[in-house]
C-alpha cells in the first residue's frame, strides 16, 4: 500500500487521540501476572466481539499485559483484518468519512479520515467506533483508534494499535466527576474531556463531512483500502444520531458517579463553564465558493452564536438541533426569524473586512458563519440532571441569565461555579443552599444570580429580556440604511472571531489543521467583547451585564 501523506490534519483526536504520551489511571484493575485473563476489567464491546479468543492488549491503566477470554481465536491486528473479521461475522456497519479539504483539492494528497459503526448484535451502532486515517493516495493499513463501551461500567474504552498489538490506552472510568481538574488521566482524554463520543460538527452542519448537505469527492485513490471504505460510505447525519445515543448512555454512568460521590457540584459546573467535548456550528448552506473571492447564497444564522441552546433549541437546516430534550423553551419570538435575516453580500463584504483566511488562504469555512457553541456532553449531564429532578428549567434559565448575550465561554458564569454547594437531593435544597452561598459570595455576578433563584416566578420575565436583545439583532441584521446592515455583520463576526479564539484557547487538542477555524487580521482576544442586551450592540466584557447586580 502507498504511505499517505500524514500532514498536521492525520495528528487529530477525532474519536481518540493521536498523541504520544501515555496516561495514568487513579485506580488500578486487579492484576495476579503479566499476562492473565482480563474479562472482569476488557469487558467491552470491541473485546468481546472482535478480540475474542485469548487475544493479547497492553493495558496503560495497570501496565500489564491481558488477554481477552478464550483460546486460539482470530486476533485482528491490521485495519484489513478488523474490516475482515466484522465481514465474518456478518455485523452491519455504517461508514463515514470526512475531510476538511475534500471539496478544494480532492486528490493523493488530500487527507481524509473514515469513521465506522459497527453494531456487535444489539442493534446498536453506538457502542463501538474505528477510526481510520490515510489520504486519496490510501489508507494506513497499520492505523486504527477504537472507542468501545463496557456496559457493566457504563464507559467508553479507547485502543490504539501500536506495532501491530492492541494498546487499552484508557477508559471513561478514569475520568474524575470535575473533568477540569489536573490533567487528562490518559493520552485520548485530551479530546474526550469527560470521555464522551467525539464529533465536533455535532449540529449544524456537519461541516466537511460526506453528508445532506456535502457529496464528498471521489479522488480516484487507487489504493484497494480505501476506496473498500470509501464506497461504503453514507450521509454524516446518521453518524450525528449516533453520537448523541453514545454520549446519553455514557452520560448515565457519568451522573451516577457523581450521585455516589456526593459530589454534584462539577456537573453543574459544565452547565456554566465550558468543559465536555466541543462543538461547532455552521450555516446548512455551502458556500458556493469559498477561497478566494468568497461567494455564498447563505441566509441562515445559526440562533445559538447569540443564545445559548438550552434556553431554546437552535434552529438548523432540518429543524430542531436533534439531541435536545428543550427543558427550558424559553419563549422567544424573534428568534425564529432571526436565523434568516443575513444579508449574503453584507457578509461577504465583512469577510474581506476582517481579512478573513482558511488554510491560510483569503476564504470561509465550507459552511458560512462557522462557530463555535455549547458543548453537546455538557448539555446532556444538565438533561440528565433534570430527568432525575437534581435541577429544573428555572434554575437554568437563571443561571444562563447570567451575561446571557454570551452564549458559551462566559467567564462571568464560569467564575460563579465556585459558589456551587457540593451536592444535594433536590432542586429546592440546591436552590437555598446555592442562595446562601452567594450571599456571602464577592463573584461578580453573584447578587444578580441570587436574587434571580430567590424569585420562582421569573421565567417569563427573563424571555422578556432575551427577547429584546434578539429583536435588536434582528433589527440591525435588516436595517434598510445599508451602512448599517453592513456594520452588523462585521460585529457579528467579530464576535464569531473572539469564540473561535475562545475554541482554540480551551480546546487546542482538537484543532488540527488550518482548515478547521478560520482566521483573521482581528487579533482577538477572548472574553473581550460582547454584544449589549438592549441594543446588541458591540460592548466590552468589563463592563456590567444585565442582571449583574440584580436589576
Amino acid at each position: 500500500m502507498k504511505s499517505p501523506v500524514l500532514s498536521k490534519v492525520l495528528l487529530l483526536c477525532g474519536f481518540a487521540a493521536l498523541a504520544a504520551a501515555p496516561g495514568c489511571g487513579e485506580e488500578e484493575d486487579p492484576t495476579t501476572s503479566d499476562e492473565q485473563d482480563a474479562t472482569s476489567t476488557i469487558d467491552d464491546a470491541f473485546a468481546k466481539t472482535l478480540l475474542t479468543g485469548g487475544c493479547s492488549i497492553k493495558v496503560v491503566k495497570t501496565g500489564k499485559t491481558q488477554k481477552t477470554k478464550g483460546t486460539g481465536g482470530a486476533c485482528p491486528t491490521s485495519v484489513t483484518a478488523v474490516l475482515d473479521a466484522i465481514d465474518a461475522a456478518k455485523l452491519k456497519t455504517n461508514v463515514y468519512v470526512v475531510s476538511e479539504q475534500g471539496d478544494v483539492t480532492p486528490g493523493a494528497d488530500t487527507p481524509y479520515r473514515f469513521v465506522m459503526a459497527v453494531d456487535t448484535g444489539d442493534g446498536k451502532k453506538e457502542k463501538l467506533f474505528l477510526s481510520m486515517l490515510g489520504s486519496g493516495d490510501g489508507v494506513s493499513d497499520s492505523f486504527l483508534e477504537i472507542m468501545s463501551f463496557n456496559d457493566k461500567k457504563g464507559v467508553y474504552a479507547y485502543y490504539d494499535l501500536e506495532d501491530g498489538a492492541w494498546v487499552q490506552v484508557g477508559d471513561g472510568s478514569q475520568i474524575k466527576t470535575d473533568a477540569t481538574s489536573g490533567s487528562a488521566p490518559f493520552r485520548c482524554a485530551s479530546c474526550h474531556t469527560t470521555g464522551q463520543p467525539l464529533m465536533k460538527e455535532l449540529h449544524d452542519s456537519w461541516a466537511n463531512w460526506h453528508s445532506t448537505w456535502f457529496s464528498m469527492q471521489d479522488p480516484k485513490s487507487s489504493d484497494a483500502l480505501f476506496n473498500r471504505l470509501f464506497s461504503k460510505k453514507i450521509i454524516g447525519d446518521t453518524l450525528e444520531l449516533e453520537i448523541i445515543a453514545g454520549t446519553k448512555a455514557a452520560t448515565k454512568a457519568r451522573v451516577d458517579k457523581a450521585v455516589k460521590e456526593k459530589n454534584l457540584k462539577p456537573l453543574v459546573k459544565q452547565l456554566m463553564c465550558d468543559v465536555g467535548e466541543p462543538s461547532l456550528i455552521a450555516s446548512h448552506s455551502k458556500s458556493s465558493s469559498r477561497v478566494g473571492t468568497v461567494s455564498t447564497f447563505s441566509s441562515m444564522l445559526p440562533t445559538s452564536i447569540l443564545v445559548n441552546n438550552l434556553l431554546k433549541n437552535p434552529r438548523t437546516g432540518t429543524g430542531d438541533q436533534k439531541g435536545l430534550d428543550n427543558v427550558v423553551n424559553m419563549n422567544i419570538p424573534s428568534l425564529s426569524t432571526i436565523g434568516q435575516a443575513i444579508d449574503s453580500a453584507a457578509y461577504v463584504k465583512a469577510l474581506t473586512t476582517i481579512g478573513q483566511t482558511i488554510g491560510g488562504q483569503p476564504g470561509d469555512a465550507m459552511f458560512p458563519m462557522s462557530s463555535p457553541e455549547k458543548s453537546f456532553a455538557d448539555i446532556q449531564v444538565v438533561q440528565e440532571l433534570v430527568a432525575r429532578n437534581l435541577l429544573d428549567k428555572d434554575i437554568i434559565a437563571d443561571v444562563l441569565m447570567t451575561d446571557f448575550t454570551v452564549s458559551t465561554f462566559s467567564s462571568a458564569r464560569c467564575d460563579l461555579a465556585a459558589t456551587l454547594p457540593k451536592t444535594w437531593t433536590s432542586v429546592d435544597e440546591l436552590r437555598t443552599a446555592w442562595s446562601t452561598a452567594l450571599t456571602s459570595s464577592e463573584v461578580r455576578g453573584a447578587v444578580g444570580l441570587k436574587a434571580r433563584l430567590d424569585n420562582k416566578a421569573d421565567l417569563d420575565a427573563h424571555a422578556a429580556k432575551v427577547e429584546t436583545y434578539v429583536k435588536a439583532c434582528n433589527d440591525r441584521a435588516r436595517s434598510t440604511v445599508q451602512a448599517d446592515k453592513e456594520t452588523f455583520h462585521v460585529d457579528l463576526l467579530k464576535i464569531m472571531s473572539q469564540r473561535r479564539a475562545e475554541f482554540v484557547e480551551k480546546y487546542e487538542a482538537v484543532v488540527e489543521s488550518d482548515w478547521l477555524v478560520p482566521s483573521d487580521n482581528l487579533n482577538s482576544v477572548p472574553h473581550a467583547i460582547r454584544l449589549g442586551a438592549t441594543t446588541c450592540q458591540l460592548e466590552d466584557q468589563t463592563s456590567p451585564f444585565l442582571g449583574e447586580s440584580g436589576e
